[in-house]
């Protein structure tokens, strides 16, 4: 399974306290696919939504097996960094613990079999009563420790109120390059005590990690409004709109597209060529501020795609020197924005490029390549897509509180906004 954009899942050791002795569940987990969690109704929307209102989040996956599992899931309270909180369910769930998943149907007319999974929440056997992280958490039923999948979302309540502008830099250092980020909280309506340990910033760009920015502290507190920026305060580095793979067509593809093969059983995707965008000038063009929507070109119109896309394996390629400082990965939100041997390019020295070999559900994915550098593991997002100041992003702002004595961090402010 090497190159598979896949996550495994290391096989669970059952403990035996009766026999006082450690066992090895003889259970294997199956291989997941296209694992994702937003807000129903937006395929592209980052996970958060308001408690008590009428927004839902979906959990999708695909187990690439034609056999049906019998899965559970369960909701975990988390602080900001993902680790459970001191409470118990019946503290912040309204209803069952753990839970049957129901929702799943067989692939139908694809070379790759697979059984697709949903979960809506909230639902009619649990809702979530508190704001903050949450953990889902899916396994075989009646075996917690045999994790097929996990994921997470947020949940927010409206308590600060957050002021955020973007604009270009007025300096000439930032100028072609970076976004400033203006950006106050109010906290009237909260119990704050001390606003540098009790309340919790971060500056979310497209939902990647690399290029966020967490644990903003105020620069000014004027009244109950805090000042995290002013002009130039919080600079941010554009990027480069995302590439895009077009994955929809197998059978009937246009004409300068892909290359379309089919060696049993799977469909290979040849896309075209990439070069580096280091060092060339801005051009403008619409992506999905990195994120991805499955999709099919189905000849009988079917509308289900999460049920009806094939899996294909994708073979990117992009045309530059070798990198001696670091390896090179092709990343998006579709592996989570993780760099693992499934999306890790290899270098070709007969063509002089890098080579990718991936394994993705029909659709169309926004991707870059980056490069995570050998001596400090820090990644790279500009060394092959530069970055300007008129790149289009998302930006999402999130304000966590923990008062010293509560048991849970609560999520009390989400903002998102395209600049």
């Amino acid at each position: 399974m090497t190159g598979m954009n896949i996550k495994r899942i290391a096989v669970a050791l059952m403990m035996s306290a009766w026999l006082g002795a450690v066992a090895q569940d003889a259970w294997q987990p199956p291989v997941v696919g296209t694992l994702r969690t937003y807000i129903e109704g937006y395929e592209t929307a980052l996970p958060v939504i308001e408690l008590n209102s009428d927004d839902h989040i979906m959990v999708e996956f695909d187990c690439l097996t034609s056999h049906i599992l019998d899965l559970e899931y369960s909701i975990i309270h988390c602080d900001r960094n993902g680790q459970p909180s001191d409470l118990q369910p019946s503290e912040y769930l309204s209803g069952f613990a753990v839970n049957a998943l129901t929702d799943y149907e067989s692939s139908s007319g694809t070379t790759v079999d697979y059984v697709n999974y949903r979960i809506t929440l909230p639902n009619n056997d649990v809702q979530m009563l508190l704001s903050g992280r949450y953990a889902v958490r899916i396994f075989q039923a009646g075996q917690p420790g045999s994790v097929v999948a996990e994921t997470s979302f947020l949940v927010y309540e409206p308590l600060a109120a957050i002021d955020c502008e973007i604009f270009k830099p007025q300096s000439s250092v930032g100028e072609r390059h970076a976004q400033d980020v203006r950006l106050s909280v109010d906290y009237a309506g909260l119990p704050v005590n001390d606003v540098f340990s009790e309340l919790n910033v971060s500056v979310l760009q497209n939902g990647c990690p690399y290029s966020s920015r967490t644990d903003l502290k105020p620069k000014q507190i004027v009244g109950n409004r805090l000042v995290y920026s002013y002009a130039g305060d919080l600079l941010m580095a554009g990027g480069n709109e995302f590439r895009r793979f077009d994955l929809r067509y197998l059978r009937q593809a246009p004409i300068n597209y892909n290359t379309v093969d089919y060696i049993a059983p799977y469909f290979h995707i040849t896309v075209p060529t990439n070069e580096s965008r280091a060092f060339k000038p801005y051009f403008s063009e619409t992506d999905q501020n990195g994120q991805y929507v499955v999709y099919a070109h189905s000849v009988n119109n079917a509308t289900d795609h999460y049920r009806t896309a094939d899996y294909v394996y994708v073979h990117p390629t992009l045309e530059t020197e070798p990198v001696l400082d670091g390896d090179v990965f092709v990343c998006g939100a579709f592996c989570n924005w993780q760099l693992s041997q499934s999306n890790q390019m290899h270098y070709n020295f007969d063509l002089k490029r890098y080579e990718g070999n991936l394994m993705l559900k029909q659709g169309v994915y926004d991707y870059i390549y980056v490069c995570r550098t050998y001596y400090d593991g820090k990644v790279d997002l500009e060394r092959f897509e530069g970055s300007h100041s008129a790149t289009s992003n998302n930006y999402l702002i999130l304000v966590f509180f923990r008062p010293s004595t509560a048991d849970y961090e609560q999520l009390v402010g989400a903002l998102s906004l395209d600049n």
